[in-house]
C-alpha cells in the first residue's frame, strides 16, 4: 500500500522522505554557498528562513536590520531574548542536537558572544552557514555537535 503525504495547505508540501529534505536541503545550502554574511542581505535569520520554507512551512517575512544591535530589536519586537527563543515559537525544540536530522536547524554560540549562530545540520554532525572566522561564503563546520547550543526539527 502506498502512503501519500497530503500537501501543507500553507505552501509548499513538505517533505515526505529523508532523502527528499536532504534534497530540499542541499538546494538552500548551494542557492547561499557563495553569499557573504551581511546583517542587511545573507545572514543565518534568512537562511534558516529559507530552510524552513523549502521543508514546508509558512513564516512571515524576515525584517530588515543593520546590525547586530538592530537584529536584537527585531528579536524583542517578535516576543524573543534570543534567536533560540524565536525559533521556539515557530518549531519544535529536539531534546538534544545530537537528534537532528538531515534539514533540521542547530544553533551555536555566536562571535558577539549575545546572538547564536543559526546554522543547517547534514545529519551527520556536520553543519552549514556563517561561522567562524571567514564570513565570506558559507562553511561546513565538521563534526560540531559537541559545541552546539540546540536544535528545531523542520
Amino acid at each position: 500500500m502506498t502512503h501519500h503525504r497530503r500537501p501543507d495547505p500553507r505552501g509548499t508540501p513538505r517533505p515526505g522522505t529523508l532523502a527528499e529534505r536532504a534534497r530540499r536541503t542541499e538546494d538552500v545550502i548551494e542557492r547561499h554557498r557563495t553569499k557573504p554574511f551581511s546583517w542587511m542581505g545573507a545572514n543565518c535569520i534568512r537562511l534558516a528562513r529559507a530552510q524552513a520554507v523549502a521543508l514546508g512551512h509558512k513564516l512571515p517575512p524576515v525584517p530588515p536590520f543593520r546590525s547586530a544591535l538592530s537584529a536584537r530589536r527585531a528579536l524583542a519586537t517578535r516576543g524573543a531574548k534570543s534567536v533560540g527563543e524565536l525559533l521556539d515559537k515557530y518549531f519544535p525544540r529536539l531534546p538534544a542536537p545530537a537528534f537532528a536530522i538531515a534539514g533540521d536547524l542547530v544553533t551555536l554560540p555566536g562571535e558577539d558572544g549575545e546572538l547564536e549562530a543559526v546554522m543547517i545540520a547534514d545529519g551527520l554532525g556536520n553543519l552549514y552557514g556563517w561561522h567562524g572566522a571567514g564570513n565570506d561564503r558559507i562553511v561546513t563546520v565538521k563534526l560540531a555537535m559537541g559545541g552546539a547550543i540546540a536544535a528545531w526539527r523542520l
